[in-house]
């Protein structure tokens, strides 16, 4: 994973946390947002937490299929292969996928704003810990 990736990764993390109703509530107070930008975060975030959940369905599928080609008497390595090939790619459309969510924030906020969240929700993150 590049540096880049890790990065945005780890605020997608902290961008997660917003989910909590307080936590957003609070935050979204803090960094003056238009209710535009309250509504185009909203759409990210569902939008994000759908496509999320899909994959992690399809990715349960997957671990099932290649558990149970493990556990098979007579090993199908190309099955395997195939099965270990659609969890690889599928684990790359879920980076994506949160890379995305995090550059539509980032297309949502002002420069301002982004460092401001990215800051808070740095600070909520360790509060919880």
């Amino acid at each position: 994973m590049t540096k880049l990736k890790k990065v945005l990764s780890g605020f997608f993390g902290l961008y997660i946390l917003a989910a909590l109703p307080l936590a957003q509530a609070q935050i979204y107070n803090q960094l003056d947002l238009t209710a535009g930008q309250k509504q185009a975060l909203e759409a990210n975030k569902h939008q994000h937490r759908a496509q999320m959940e899909n994959a992690r369905q399809e990715m349960r599928i997957y671990k099932e299929e290649m558990r149970q080609a493990l556990m098979a008497p007579q090993l199908d390595m190309p099955k395997i292969n195939q099965i270990h090939g659609r969890i690889k790619s599928l684990q790359n459309q879920m980076e994506d996928d949160k890379l995305n969510s995090i550059l539509a924030v980032r297309a949502i906020l002002t420069p301002e704003q982004f460092l401001k969240f990215v800051s808070l929700m740095h600070k909520h993150r360790q509060e919880h810990e």
